[in-house]
């Protein structure tokens, strides 16, 4: 069937808009929340920090300048290395750039961003991850030469080594929906993090530093004197209580010995339970028909893998005459403005839950008079975090006004605008205006402009025509029907487009995305979800097919073929029967 190209759906929201111009309020000055400082403590000086940004990242910086700038070259180098060995891992958008945050012994340096939860870990540790489904965050401690294993042991802290896990971390993250198995995600992030390479070489999987030597982090050095872990802890679905230096050992070596090891032996097996368990959960039964061993015999091989160590690495060597991998572009290192320091800081100590110093850090380059657009937009979605909708409003308008690029800030406005509108609704029947809706279509059409594309904005436009006085009309359906195509296994987003379809005239559209539902839902609540509404639809009529549907490609979503964005036609009355005279 035919779907709806962005540039109708763009003009179908610029007709909705026009059609409220004169309702809107015109576009003035957005007066922003006051603070009022009574202690100089509050305000605290400007902090000194080294500031660079590069495609999908910004780097803040308080170690020297020279080795910030090894640190981005090593870092642009390392991106051109996974495209080498595994293509494509580091492609793929983000909502708001990734902060990259260098602590030196500079400032209140790594303890800051530490999770109170993690304080006893300070010594033990020298990189942290942090991310929600907006952004993410990795600190790395420069200033830390040694991490305490235990009470006696302590091994040398390799900051740029602890990245290399984190960032793995974060690419492994980004390419799936939700979070890998613990064991699975933390094997490959180890087996990442041994990475060596430079322009002329690549070297991976490698244990040791190839001339006998022992590198920090090997598996085989940190569980030779160490007890295995059962199996069954070690590959727990919510991963162990703690998750130890050896657990993370024990999965690095389970890994490495099927992938790499033992002639590739347990590759496939491999693959298999990894990609069952997802599905299934892990048990000894699923383990054993992937396998074909037990717990216990595959702890053994583990075993035998840590003492005699048989593998095949990943060597890529330039020949002789070639140039290798490219030399990384210089890139901008500058003294970091106010806002991007109380932007970057406050929106990483807020991941920390650390919620009043992430406060105190936006709002301090505020009150410096910092106006930068990606501020006011944190500063706006700290206040909505916070449950202070009214400033949180404010601060949203004004970044929006100020045409800040950042689709959650269009979001969350266009939902508080929502919130109003459902509060005092202007339209006949308890509904909302033509100008109500298109105030809140306007942001969210903006945010599908945006990357990356959300959910969430396609749910809310639908939340809005549902509450509109007057109906959607077929474009405008359609919208939330691109918003299912491009989310297809969003069971949420369906059921507000199914719903919407059913009550606002859609019958052949609310069927199929009902019936679509039914086929998509893996718990039962949601199945019977789906099932009640189809209960409720009148049966389906049959469909005319389109010129040329025989032979028509297989679309790739259910709603470009199953689904007619036609209104139903209004049936026609009948004309009136003449009167004859003298009656």
């Amino acid at each position: 069937m035919f779907r709806f190209p962005r540039i109708l759906i763009a003009a179908s929201c610029a007709a909705a808009c026009a059609s409220a111009a004169e309702k809107l309020p015109a576009e003035g000055v957005v007066e922003l929340p006051a603070f009022e400082v009574k202690d100089s403590r509050v305000l605290p000086p400007p902090e000194q920090w080294k500031y660079a940004e590069i495609p999908g990242f910004e780097i803040l910086s308080r170690i020297s300048e020279r080795e910030t700038k090894r640190f981005t070259r090593d870092f642009l180098l390392l991106q051109e290395v996974i495209e080498v060995i595994m293509p494509g891992l580091t492609r793929g958008q983000v909502a708001v750039p990734t902060a990259l945050i260098l602590c030196g012994s500079r400032g209140k340096g790594f303890e800051e961003f530490l999770p109170a939860d993690q304080q006893d870990e300070r010594y033990g540790t020298n990189s942290l991850f942090f991310r929600d489904p907006e952004r993410a965050a990795i600190v790395i401690d420069f200033a830390l030469s040694e991490l305490r294993v235990d009470a006696d042991t302590v091994e040398e802290a390799d900051p740029y080594r602890a990245f290399y896990i984190e960032y793995f971390r974060f690419l492994i993250r980004r390419q799936l929906n939700a979070p890998p198995p613990p064991w699975f995600e933390e094997g490959l992030v180890q087996l990442f993090g041994s990475v060596d390479f430079s322009t002329k070489s690549i070297t991976f999987a490698q244990i040791g530093d190839g001339f006998g030597a022992e590198k920090i982090g090997d598996f085989n050095q940190i569980l030779a004197k160490r007890a295995i872990m059962p199996m069954g802890e070690m590959l727990a679905a919510g991963g162990p209580r703690a998750r130890t230096r050896e657990w993370k050992a024990q999965c690095y070596a389970f890994v490495h010995l099927c992938l790499y090891g033992n002639n590739r032996k347990y590759q496939r097996p491999f693959l298999q339970f990894v990609t069952r368990v997802g599905e299934e959960g892990p048990s000894e039964r699923l383990f054993k028909e992937c396998f074909g061993k037990t717990y216990r015999q595959m702890a053994l091989e583990i075993r035998g893998h840590i003492q005699f160590t048989v593998y095949n690495a990943m060597r890529f060597e330039a020949k002789k005459g070639q140039a290798g991998l490219p030399e990384p572009p210089p890139v901008e290192l500058r003294d970091a403005a106010d806002a991007d320091v109380g932007r970057i800081k406050g929106e990483v100590l807020r991941l920390g839950r650390h919620g009043d110093a992430a406060r105190n850090a936006l709002i301090a380059p505020f009150v410096r008079g910092e106006r930068d657009p990606r501020l006011l937009a944190a500063l706006g979605l700290d206040e909505l975090q916070a449950g202070r909708s009214e400033r949180a409003e404010r601060f949203l308008e004004a970044a929006v006004q100020a045409k800040v690029v950042r689709a959650r800030a269009h979001l969350e406005l266009a939902r508080l605008r929502l919130q109003s509108a459902r509060a005092k609704p202007a339209g006949a029947g308890g509904g909302l205006d033509s100008a109500q809706v298109a105030a809140v279509l306007t942001p969210l059409f903006t945010a599908m402009k945006q990357p990356p594309p959300l959910a969430e904005v396609y749910a809310l436009v639908a939340d809005t025509w549902a509450v509109s006085a007057a109906p959607p009309l077929a474009e405008h359906l359609g919208v939330v029907i691109e918003g299912i195509n491009r989310f297809p296994r969003d069971l949420a987003l369906l059921t507000r487009g199914t719903l919407l379809a059913l009550e606002r005239g859609f019958p052949v559209e609310a069927r199929a995305m009902a019936e679509r539902g039914v086929k998509l839902a893996r718990q039962p609540a949601e199945r019977d979800r789906f099932q009640t509404l189809l209960a409720g639809m009148d049966p389906a009529a049959p469909a005319k097919p389109a010129p040329g549907a025989d032979n028509a490609p297989a679309a790739e979503s259910f709603l470009e073929r199953s689904i007619s964005l036609s209104r139903p036609e209004a049936v026609p009355e009948k004309p009136a029967t003449a009167k004859s005279p003298g009656k």
